[in-house]
């Protein structure tokens, strides 16, 4: 593929990776809906991602894990959470109980996840 037509493809598919996050709907739905295939979808989010850090300038950091606690799996939630975050196809539900350490830990981790 000519630089040309690459980079006319890849405006394209920045342009629909965009409209799918704005959509709240999955990768696997949103994918299926325009009858995409879901790795192709994935291969060009990969090559934009990579054109993206390469014009920052800046190398490539790899995301630390973030460690939680493990009692945090054993606390009973109520039905409703008290707060929804969302980024991208990412939700997070937090209940009003959650510690503020807790919720900050969340943070960074989605942070580091973009």
């Amino acid at each position: 593929m000519s630089d040309l037509k690459h980079d006319v493809v890849a405006e394209r598919w920045a342009m629909l990776i965009k409209e799918r996050m704005e959509s709240g709907m999955t990768v696997r739905e949103w994918c299926n809906d325009r009858n995409i295939k879901e790795s192709r979808y994935y291969y060009w989010l990969r090559i934009l991602r990579r054109k993206a850090v390469e014009n920052t300038g800046q190398p490539l950091r790899v995301s630390p894990f973030v460690e939680l606690p493990a009692d945090i799996c054993q606390e009973q939630f109520p039905a409703s959470a008290a707060a929804v975050i969302r980024k991208g196809n990412i939700t997070i539900e937090v209940a009003e109980s959650a510690s503020a350490d807790f919720i900050a830990k969340v943070m960074e981790a989605l942070a580091n996840a973009w």
